[in-house]
């Protein structure tokens, strides 16, 4: 060793960088009280909820419910392996209605914890597959869901997946299909307009129905659903008027369809009007200009 020089230490190895755990933070949206009024109205459960997850803990991330239930508050956390969620996605059924008894639940803290009987949940999955939140029921009841309840409940935790997904999981891109639509990931999520205005109307103008009696026939379960359905056809096709009204303002005003989305929903409530009445309106009006309409709707900016 020369005189002088310091020994250089041989370089130590690279420390395992530890991969930060999946965590959601859902924002404010009206999708998502539009999905969350409307899995309420499909189970008939007490409480309906969006479940956020990291490798460790669960999270109560929004919750809709029809009973006070202690222990179960938007924001709450516990250790994951004690949810039925984390049961779900280890491979557990998606749904069960006596899950003291349930093989696959009975062990997980929260079933006595919370005093559960009756769970149903599904996963919500970004482009890559990855689950990023579950859209759940709990009931301390004995409650049912069909095949086809829950095959609905699939469809609208994929509705918060493909037009959400962008907030819950940064990164995830968005681009323009071949078909002219939105796609997120390899999915398709319709036009964007569209999505805010279905959302709109499922969350301003429908709401769910009441909880069923326990104890009644299944046949409740399948008025639940039907009446969920109807609801969903009905802003389906309020939607188109709205989407007429909105091309009819966006040339009017030369502004952009979401511009224009936001003028007219704000014009209609300032004049306690449903946005889909209002809009058959303005659609009239592009070939009636005698059609009255309020000013701030009525020509250019």
């Amino acid at each position: 060793m020369t005189m002088g020089t310091a020994p250089v230490a041989p370089p130590r190895p690279a420390r395992p960088t530890r991969k930060s755990p999946v965590t959601t933070r859902i924002p404010p949206h009206p999708a998502i009280d539009a999905v969350m009024s409307t899995a309420a109205s499909l189970l008939g459960m007490e409480i309906v909820f969006l479940g956020g997850l990291t490798e460790d803990t669960f999270t109560f991330e929004k919750v809709k419910a029809s009973a006070h239930w202690p222990g179960v508050e938007e924001g709450r956390s516990g250790p994951r392996e004690g949810s039925l969620c984390h049961q779900l996605l280890s491979g557990a059924p998606a749904r069960t209605s006596d899950a003291a008894r349930d093989p696959a639940y009975a062990e997980a803290a929260k079933t006595s914890e919370l005093g559960i009987t009756s769970y149903v949940g599904v996963p919500i999955r970004d482009a890559s597959g990855q689950v990023v939140a579950t859209l759940c029921g709990i009931d301390r009841g004995a409650v049912e869901v069909s095949d086809d309840a829950l095959a609905t409940l699939q469809s609208l935790a994929d509705v918060i997946a493909a037009h959400l997904g962008p907030l819950i999981n940064e990164g995830l891109v968005i681009r323009r299909s071949p078909e002219g639509g939105w796609a997120v990931g390899e999915h398709h999520a319709g036009d964007l307009t569209s999505a805010m205005v279905l959302a709109d109307l499922l969350a301003s103008e429908i709401t769910p129905g009441s909880r069923p009696p326990k104890g009644d026939t299944p046949l409740d379960e399948v008025g639940q659903l039907r009446m969920s359905v109807k609801q969903l056809e009905h802003a389906l096709a309020a939607r188109v008027v709205v989407e007429q009204a909105i091309g009819v303002l966006t040339e009017r005003q030369r502004s952009s369809p979401r511009q224009a989305f936001e003028r007219l929903r704000k014009v209609a409530r300032s004049r306690g009007r449903k946005v889909h009445d209002l809009s058959r309106e303005i659609v009239m009006s592009a070939t009636d200009p005698g059609v009255p309409l309020p000013p701030e709707l009525a020509g250019r900016r």
